[in-house]
C-alpha cells in the first residue's frame, strides 16, 4: 500500500523533490473522467446509530475509499422524491453530517439521481464525492437495481521538480491506488498517453535525466533512475494550421505512399481506424459517404490500420466486403503501429484533413466525424480549388 488517506490528507505532505498536496473537491475535471464504484444496499441499520426522522423506504450501504468506509442512508419512497443522508463523521449519526445533493432528471419514463457528498478522510479534512443512482425499474440495468454508484471528486497535487523545473499533475481518489501521473509537458492542456505519462516504478526522461517515481509506506518519492533513456520528445502539434507529419510505408496494396508529396493537388485524408473499433465502424458510413462524392473532384484517403497481427486477411475482407478502395496501411502491430507513434495517437477514430500541396492540417476530429463530414470536405476543396 502507498500510504494511508491519513498521511496523504495532510496538505503539502513532502517527500525527496516531490509535494503533494490535498485537493478536496474538483479533481475529476482536472484529470478528464473517474472511473465508478459501487456500494451494494439492502435493508439493514447495523451501523447506525442516529437516523435522520421520517424515513420510509430507507436502503443501507457503505461507502469505501482504501480502508476507510462511510455508511449511508437512501430513502426512496414510492412516488415523492428520494433523499440521501451519508456519515461523513463516521460516527454513526446520520443526523449530523454536511447535507447531500440528490437530484432527480426523468428520460424516457425512467428517473436517475445524481448528487454530491462530503467524507471526512481524518483530522477533520473533508472531501468531496460524486454519487448517483439508476432507475431501479430500469430492466436493462437489473444488475444494479439495489447498488449506489459513487466516485471521488477529491485528490492530491503533486509537484515533481525535475531537473530544477516544477512539474504539476493531479491524481484523483485513493492515494493508495496511483499508478500514473499525466505531466502537461507542453501546456497546451490535452494529454498524450505516450510522452506526457508518467508511469509509478518507470523510468522516464522528460527534461535529459532519467528519473523514475517510486511509492511507498512514506508516500511519493522522485529518484534518478540507474536505467538511461533518451529524452522523449514533446507531443508533436497536430492542430488545424500546423504541418502534418510526413512519412513514407507501403499500403496493402503494395503501393509507397509518399505522404503528402503523393497527394499533390488534393486534399487527403488520414484516418487511424480498426476493424475492431465500433466508433470506427460507426463513422464508416459518413466517410464512405465522403469519398463518393469527393474522390472525383479531389479528396483522398488513407487508412492507417490499428489492427492486431495476422488480421491482414480480415482486414482485406472487410474492407473488400464494406466497398472501401481507398489504400490502407497495416503493419499488425495494434497500439504500437508506427504512425501511430508518429502521431501520438492515443485513441480512434483519429482523423486529419491535410493539404497535399502544402502540408497543412485543414481539419480535424471535430469537423470530419458525423454526418457533416461531407459537406466541410466539399467547402475545403472549393476553397482549395478557388471555387
Amino acid at each position: 500500500m502507498i500510504a494511508t488517506l491519513a498521511m496523504f490528507a495532510v496538505a503539502g505532505l513532502m517527500a525527496d523533490d516531490v509535494t503533494v498536496k490535498l485537493v478536496p473537491s474538483g479533481v475529476t475535471e482536472k484529470v478528464g473522467g473517474y472511473s465508478p464504484l459501487r456500494a451494494e444496499m439492502n435493508g439493514k441499520a447495523e451501523l447506525v446509530k442516529k437516523a435522520p426522522e421520517g424515513l420510509t423506504a430507507p436502503k443501507y450501504g457503505t461507502i469505501k475509499i482504501g480502508t476507510k468506509g462511510w455508511t449511508f442512508i437512501l430513502d426512496e419512497p414510492e412516488g415523492q422524491p428520494a433523499k440521501l443522508y451519508v456519515d461523513a463523521n463516521g460516527d454513526g449519526d446520520l443526523t449530523n453530517d454536511p447535507a447531500t445533493t440528490w437530484d432527480s432528471s426523468t428520460t424516457n419514463g425512467l428517473t436517475q439521481y445524481r448528487g454530491k457528498a462530503q467524507v471526512d478522510l481524518g483530522e477533520g479534512k473533508l472531501v468531496g464525492l460524486g454519487l448517483y443512482r439508476f432507475d431501479p425499474k430500469d430492466t436493462g440495468r437489473a444488475q444494479v437495481k439495489n447498488t449506489l454508484m459513487y466516485y471521488t471528486d477529491f485528490g492530491y497535487e503533486v509537484t515533481l521538480d525535475l531537473d530544477g523545473k516544477p512539474h504539476t499533475s493531479f491524481f484523483s481518489g485513493d492515494a493508495a491506488k496511483v499508478r500514473m501521473l499525466w505531466v502537461d509537458r507542453d501546456g497546451n492542456g490535452k494529454q498524450s498517453y505516450k510522452l506526457e505519462t508518467i508511469q509509478v516504478g518507470k523510468p522516464f526522461n522528460y527534461t535529459g535525466t532519467t528519473y523514475v517515481l517510486n511509492a511507498g509506506a512514506g508516500g511519493l518519492k522522485l529518484e534518478k533512475s540507474s536505467e538511461s533513456l533518451p529524452k522523449a520528445p514533446l507531443p508533436p502539434v497536430l492542430t488545424i494550421g500546423k504541418q502534418a507529419l510526413p512519412f513514407e510505408m507501403a499500403s496493402t496494396s503494395g503501393n509507397k505512399i509518399v505522404f503528402p508529396k503523393a497527394y499533390a493537388g488534393k486534399l487527403v485524408m488520414l484516418d487511424f481506424w480498426a476493424t475492431w473499433c465500433g466508433p470506427c465502424i460507426a463513422e464508416l458510413p459518413n466517410v464512405k459517404k465522403a469519398y463518393a462524392d469527393w474522390h472525383d473532384k479531389g479528396f483522398e484517403i488513407v487508412g492507417i490500420s490499428f489492427d492486431r497481427a495476422d488480421m491482414g486477411e480480415k482486414l482485406k475482407k472487410f474492407t473488400t466486403e464494406n466497398d472501401m478502395p481507398w489504400e490502407q496501411i497495416y503493419e499488425g502491430k495494434y497500439w504500437d503501429t508506427s504512425l501511430g507513434e508518429l502521431y501520438d495517437v492515443g485513441g480512434i477514430p483519429f482523423v486529419l484533413l491535410v493539404d497535399g500541396d502544402t502540408g497543412e492540417i485543414l481539419a480535424n476530429a471535430e469537423q470530419l466525424r458525423g454526418p457533416g463530414c461531407s459537406e466541410y470536405i466539399g467547402k475545403a476543396l472549393a476553397k482549395k480549388n478557388g471555387k
